[in-house]
């Protein structure tokens, strides 16, 4: 994962502090992205799963609610929902997609072909602000370079679909995320893996499929980050060590 003094972000996430010490995760180039003609701005209001959230829209200009469904990437199932079932690395992939969503001071929503799936769901590419930095960078393919999503191909709906497919390569050739926790039989070759991504046979280890409270969490690489994070801000214990027993993060890294 390309973290850059990614504790910032956890300040900022933790206790609306907003220009201390750094930036965030973030997707390629490092330096953002242009925003796109055409982009709206939305309003986040909540996350469904990984590639999917609830945000407001301007029509007509009033805001109304609506389901995004970002394009070109699928991430593991959290839910029963569309006769799916819930997959391995599906709460982490939420979890980290909300972390992004709820940090960004805005978000901007880009169509391409099709404007709606079959299930009513706006389908976009989603544009964030990173809060540290003030770049942009395209979400969709953050979760897939990092290992939360694969990239998959749903035409017409394809403008982006190149970069997806590299953001992917990278994610399988150094094992991240997904590659590495859910199937240990990932080569570590882009050739040799399918389009149906590694095995989502066996749960995540440790993880119960539910969504925790500590989504904050999300922006530490592995509990011990968490923990000496909780030791010089102490004051943010109740968003990382939520039952108080001194130990950060704990349902997130077990």
């Amino acid at each position: 994962m390309r973290v850059i003094q990614k504790w910032a972000v956890a300040l900022m996430l933790l206790t609306g502090l907003t220009s201390l010490f750094g930036a965030t995760t973030v997707a390629a180039p490092l330096d953002g992205y242009e925003l796109p003609d055409g982009a709206v701005e939305a309003r986040y209001v909540e996350i469904v799963d990984g590639d999917t959230f609830v945000a407001e829209v301007q029509d007509d200009g009033r805001w109304r609610e609506e389901t995004i469904r970002m394009i070109g990437i699928d991430t593991p199932e959290t839910s029963y929902s569309y006769g799916n079932e819930p997959e391995c690395y599906g709460p982490e992939a939420t979890r980290y997609a909300d972390s992004i969503l709820n940090a960004a001071p805005h978000i901007w929503l880009e169509e391409d072909r099709d404007g709606v799936d079959n299930f009513g769901r706006l389908l976009r590419y989603v544009w964030y602000e990173d809060p540290a930095n003030g770049n942009i960078y395209l979400l969709n393919e953050e979760l897939v370079y990092n290992g939360y999503a694969l990239a998959k191909d749903y035409r017409p709906n394809t403008s982006r679909q190149d970069l997806l497919d590299d953001a992917e390569e990278h994610a399988i050739t150094e094992s991240y995320g997904m590659w590495m926790a859910c199937d240990r039989t990932v080569s570590g070759d882009p050739a040799q893996e399918d389009e149906s991504g590694p095995s989502s046979a066996e749960p995540t280890p440790g993880g119960s499929g539910v969504v925790e409270d500590d989504v904050f969490c999300a922006v530490f690489d592995n509990y011990q980050d968490a923990q000496d994070f909780l030791a010089e801000f102490p004051e943010i214990a109740e968003y990382i060590d939520i039952d108080g027993d001194g130990i950060a993060c704990e349902d997130w890294f077990p």
